[in-house]
């Protein structure tokens, strides 16, 4: 429900006009989150589908894959991110459509992948996040179940995954022609677990849980820890020469310097629980903003610890420009949190807000060459959706 539309968005951001095709009920990710000005409202959908304009279509009629069939023709990249098998049996698979246009850039999106003892489960982040072990290394030791990031990472890998698929596909299509993109959530969330897999599978650890701090150096702080009227997040990593002197200096322990067995880094990481806890005891009698100060004067990074109502505040954001606020027929208006990607000379921005259901159905067909009555015709026959 993200991955895909997400990928879409991402290139709508960068300029490329997008179709976002539906059924004649809508996708899932329209259901009901909240109300707004009265109306049903999802944020993520608003957010995820942003810059795109839509096209209601029973794909299960002739007429429907007829109607996509001709879309093809001058399309550069089709999206989908359905299981194995469903755009065969809907008559928009790879070879289908290639056949009808060579030049097409064809990405599929799955949970675990074309083939395999995997390949047929339904593959959600939420399931993604646990199969693939990046939940055992989350949270503390407890008998609570595990937990599950709460940013859906498995979906947002995957999408700049096949993003940057994409943009190399197109890059190199004059001398290889079209081809497929095959994006998994398993593939991408695998490769951004900060090498976890590396420590298992060329060292034999097996990663526990990192809680606040690194899972491969858990006695180490890096993350939140408390002071006097709120917390902070500090990077104390301490087999870094620079933050170890700044340590000693913040502690007012220059004697620590001289001691052999802090000469390594490796001899600093056995102590880390032990130096930490120092640094945690000063900590602790400081307020955030003043440690925050002292902390990044002597070169230690550190942070405040913020909700998403204070971070969404902040006067960094709007100098950012983080958000942006845009008209809405429904909700009169809405901000949205910006396009991350960038560019000097380019427009890279939320230029629309995401479609209505079937909202440009009339203005793509026209575009492929069908007239008013043929549309008419279409909507009496249920195959678009009005």
């Amino acid at each position: 429900m993200i991955a895909g539309p997400l990928c879409a968005t991402f290139l709508a951001d960068l300029g490329a006009d997008v179709v976002k095709v539906e059924p004649p009920n809508g996708e899932m990710y329209r259901s009901y989150r909240r109300t707004l000005n009265g109306e049903p409202y999802n944020p993520g959908f608003e957010l995820f589908n942003r810059n795109k304009r839509a096209l209601s279509i029973d794909l299960k009629s002739d007429e429907g894959g007829a109607l996509i069939h001709d879309l093809i023709e001058e399309t550069d990249v089709f999206i989908q991110n359905w299981p194995p098998g469903v755009a065969e049996r809907l008559g928009v698979d790879y070879d289908t459509l290639t056949d009808i246009n060579e030049d097409l850039i064809y990405v599929h999106i799955t949970g675990y992948g074309q083939s395999g003892p995997m390949a047929h489960l339904p593959g959600m982040d939420a399931m993604t996040q646990h199969v693939s072990g990046f939940t055992s290394i989350l949270g503390y030791e407890d008998d609570r179940p595990p937990i599950r990031s709460q940013s859906s990472l498995a979906d947002y890998f995957a999408a700049y995954s096949a993003t940057v698929s994409v943009l190399g596909a197109l890059i190199g299509r004059d001398d290889a022609g079209g081809q497929k993109v095959e994006i998994s959530l398993l593939e991408a969330l695998s490769h951004n677990l900060d090498a976890a897999y590396e420590f298992y599978n060329n060292l034999g650890e097996v990663p526990g849980k990192g809680g606040r701090n690194l899972y491969y150096q858990p006695d180490m702080l890096y993350g939140a820890a408390e002071a006097a009227d709120g917390y902070v997040s500090v990077a104390l990593l301490l087999y870094s020469e620079r933050i170890w002197e700044a340590y000693c200096e913040l502690l007012d322990r220059p004697e620590l310097l001289e001691k052999e067995r802090y000469q390594t880094t490796q001899g600093r990481a056995e102590d880390a629980d032990h130096l930490c806890s120092q640094f945690e005891d000063w900590l602790r009698e400081q307020p955030v903003s003043a440690a925050v100060e002292r902390l990044n004067e002597l070169g230690i990074p550190a942070a405040p610890y913020q909700t998403i109502e204070e971070a969404a505040e902040m006067e960094h954001m709007d100098h950012l420009g983080v958000f942006e606020e845009i008209d809405h027929p429904v909700y009169e208006s809405l901000t949205l949190t910006s396009t991350p990607l960038s560019l000097s000379e380019s427009d890279v921005s939320i230029r629309s807000r995401a479609p209505l259901l079937g909202e440009h159905n009339r203005d793509v067909l026209r575009e492929q060459g069908y007239d008013d009555d043929e549309i008419d015709r279409l909507v009496e026959e249920n195959v678009l959706s009005e």
